[in-house]
């Protein structure tokens, strides 16, 4: 590498195979980049020629890392105890009906052959939607691996390596072209970002994949946006739904957008409410409605009287 010149350097960088990165690998890139580009050199040279070489240098290191981990996206890497170990990222994949068709192919998620489960399309911090009855689908040896044995899930957050049990449940036979079913419910997840799934049969680790938890959605006193904070950016948002948990509830209700950057404010109506109670017995309406956030800043929304400071963020550029 020493005997390449700038410009050959570049020319090489222009041919790494060109993929877009996740928002948290941009946001990852970025750091790296900041913290290379801000480090003090002990003799003064060309300012301009070292900010290139470092950026180079940045982008040589990265660049093949960057090109394995977006086009396999199936491992994540967390760091205890002074090892690395490697889960491999879920994906979803078919499970079989009785004759042999595809089932469930795009709400089954884990690792084929081994273990999944039928998750939320989505998994959002603090939110227990869709959490309180999962499927989950073994692979092996039923006799041996999963006969009168308990069925363990605990999950660990990658990043701080924070550990919660998700649940303990029975193994029953085999359905849906698996050796062996369980049906239960999880915990939600209080921290956003990756986290690791780990399935103990027994005291024998039987599987594990890692899942990505978005930001909570936006509350607003008792009312609940259904847009994670994490999504929300300036631009027109259609049939949004808007969630209250109380009884003798208006049919229409109002979204009240303040800036307070410039002050301006807009209100906007979400009707079609449907009422319904939940298995512990709280009284919810739905609502749905249209709105419009004309640019990123800090706002005040306001429902039915309840009002919540909320940040509308820029999104980060490809």
């Amino acid at each position: 590498m020493r005997n390449l010149s700038d410009k050959d350097v570049l020319e090489m960088l222009s041919n790494f195979p060109k993929h877009e990165l996740t928002t948290e690998q941009r946001t990852d890139l970025l750091m790296v980049i900041g913290e290379a580009t801000t480090r003090k050199h002990r003799k003064p040279f060309n300012f301009q020629r070292i900010a290139a070489l470092a950026s180079v240098f940045v982008l040589v290191l990265l660049a093949p890392l960057l090109y394995f981990t977006d086009k396999k996206d199936s491992s994540s890497q967390i760091t205890g105890s002074g090892r690395t170990k490697t889960v491999q990222q879920g994906e979803y994949f078919a499970l079989k009906d009785t004759d042999g068709s595809p089932l469930y192919a795009d709400s089954n998620f884990g690792v084929p052959n081994k273990v999944s489960l039928l998750a939320p399309q989505e998994w959002l911090a603090k939110d227990r939607r869709g959490l309180s009855k999962i499927a989950i689908y073994l692979w092996g040896d039923y006799e041996k691996d999963f006969a009168n044995k308990p069925l363990k899930i605990d999950a660990i957050h990658v990043k701080t390596g924070v550990k919660e049990h998700l649940a303990t449940t029975v193994i029953s036979g085999g359905m849906y072209g698996a050796d062996g079913h369980a049906m239960t419910g999880f915990k939600s997840l209080d921290l956003p970002g990756k986290w690791n799934l780990e399935f103990t049969a027994g005291n024998k680790k039987i599987g594990e994949f890692s899942i990505y938890v978005k930001e909570p959605y936006v509350i607003v006193g008792n009312s609940t946006l259904m847009i994670s904070q994490e999504d929300l950016f300036a631009g027109f948002y259609e049939d949004v739904f808007i969630e209250v948990e109380g009884d003798d509830l208006p049919p229409e209700i109002t979204l009240e957008v303040f800036s307070l950057e410039n002050g301006e404010a807009s209100e906007f109506t979400f009707k079609d409410k449907k009422d319904y109670t939940t298995t512990d017995g709280k009284k919810m309406s739905m609502y749905q409605g249209d709105f419009h956030l004309k640019k990123s800043g800090k706002y005040r929304f306001t429902i039915l009287q309840k009002s919540e400071a909320v940040e509308v963020r820029k999104p980060l550029s490809n």
